[in-house]
């Protein structure tokens, strides 16, 4: 038997108590409620915002290296829940500031490995034939 083969056969085998465990979990797990405050809508405006806010940034500051973008996003997040704290009544705390934040680095990568990265083939295109 090829070791390949048996790699696969090994790790089978190791997966079959991880997939009888896992058929014991009699309570699903259910998706989380839609937003009952005003302050978790505010929560999703702000990860819809940042995204353009780092573009901007970086639109500004093109030599920024690329590691400082992802990093900034919770600092903007708290920027900007701290603006929405003085212009509403949200009543954010500046984790959930944070958060909202940071989860504009998910949509981010999302819309970048989704759409700009299947954009572009993997293979290159054939040279014609000469004549």
């Amino acid at each position: 038997m090829k070791t390949k083969n048996l790699w696969l056969w090994l790790f089978g085998l190791l997966m079959v108590p991880v997939a009888v465990f896992a058929q014991t979990n009699t309570t699903p797990e259910l998706p989380a409620d839609l937003p009952k405050s005003v302050s978790q809508f505010w929560d999703y405006g702000i990860s819809l915002v940042t995204p353009l806010i780092i573009m901007g940034v970086y639109k500004l500051m093109p030599k920024i290296p690329k590691w400082v973008l992802p990093t900034i996003t919770p600092l903007v997040g708290i920027g900007l829940g701290l603006a929405v704290n003085a212009l509403t009544s949200a009543n954010l705390g500046w984790v959930d500031m944070a958060k909202a934040g940071a989860l504009a680095v998910f949509i981010r990568e999302v819309i970048n490995q989704a759409v700009t990265k299947n954009m572009t083939s993997s293979t290159p295109a054939p040279t014609p034939p000469t004549p």
